[in-house]
């Protein structure tokens, strides 16, 4: 696949059905905000429109699939990122939130093309059925009705100070009769114990739900803090930062990310020169490290 043309042709297509639809939405008076969404709604069309009309044209092999997909959705987040600073500038939070969003949506576009057959996305189980592996597990050790109604009570009462954990993760799927669960990160920052004590309930959780699930933690940046540190310290999450995780998306998906990755993403060159200089001095560039 020669992905220098094919990323020409996709960047061509963008701009030249996007490019009048962004003056259009310049002109309404409306909000900053509706007109971003406006855009991003009009991007997202033209994305489908794209991958649609490139896959008739070219005869593309199975393995090339996911790569044409990818190297789509990376085209699209170069164009919506541009598209976005002209109706209304980055700042940091912003930016670091929409690059995020990005960066997981490429990650599984892995997915939505595998190559592997007996690969298949799962729902996320209620909180219910690891309630249940609870009482099962009770029932199973303690023989005496008594205490069994007593260490039942006192796991619901537990149970109800908890409250109902959300399941559902950012990637759910079975290989085979395994399960596999992922959660995407984009960067971990030094504020994220919230998201640390989120991490370890739901690993617990699933855990209980089924013993032998993987866990994955998948993070973009290479870099590590003392809250990644204590997520790999509890082995609940497998983690994996920067090279390993394109590694072990290739390696459960078949997709080719990691050659996506080497040889078709280049923000700096990708992004116009005004772009990638305001990115610049408003040092926002390391998110662009993909």
């Amino acid at each position: 696949m020669d992905y220098k043309n094919l990323k020409d042709e996709i960047f061509t297509y963008f701009y030249t059905k996007g490019a009048p639809i962004l003056e259009d939405i310049k002109k309404k008076n409306i909000t900053v905000n509706l007109k971003t969404k406006a855009m991003q709604s009009s991007i997202d069309v033209l994305k489908t429109e794209i991958g649609y009309e490139l896959r008739r044209k070219y005869a593309l092999s199975i393995e090339d699939v996911a790569k044409f997909y990818m190297l789509v959705q990376y085209c699209y987040t170069v164009f919506s990122l541009e598209m976005r600073q002209q109706l209304w500038p980055y700042e940091y939070m912003s930016f670091s939130r929409r690059n995020g969003e990005l960066w997981e949506r490429f990650c599984k576009a892995a997915w939505d093309y595998t190559t592997m057959p007996n690969l298949k996305r799962i729902e996320a189980p209620h909180f219910s059925q690891v309630q249940n592996a609870f009482t099962s597990s009770i029932n199973n050790i303690i023989s005496n009705a008594d205490e069994k109604a007593n260490v039942i009570n006192i796991t619901n009462t537990i149970f109800n100070l908890v409250g109902d954990i959300n399941m559902i993760e950012d990637e759910m799927f079975k290989i085979g009769s395994n399960n596999y669960i992922i959660d995407f990160k984009s960067g971990f920052g030094s504020n994220e114990k919230g998201n640390t004590l989120r991490l370890l309930a739901v690993g617990q959780a699933y855990k209980h739900w089924d013993p032998k699930v993987t866990l994955l933690f998948l993070v973009r940046q290479e870099e590590n803090n003392n809250y990644l540190e204590k997520i790999k310290r509890s082995n609940l999450w497998e983690v994996h930062c920067g090279d390993s995780t394109y590694r072990k998306i290739d390696e459960l998906t078949g997709s080719g990310i990691s050659d996506i990755r080497e040889n078709a993403i280049d923000f700096e060159n990708d992004l116009s020169p005004q772009f990638w200089q305001y990115l610049t001095q408003n040092n926002l560039t390391h998110y662009l490290k993909w």
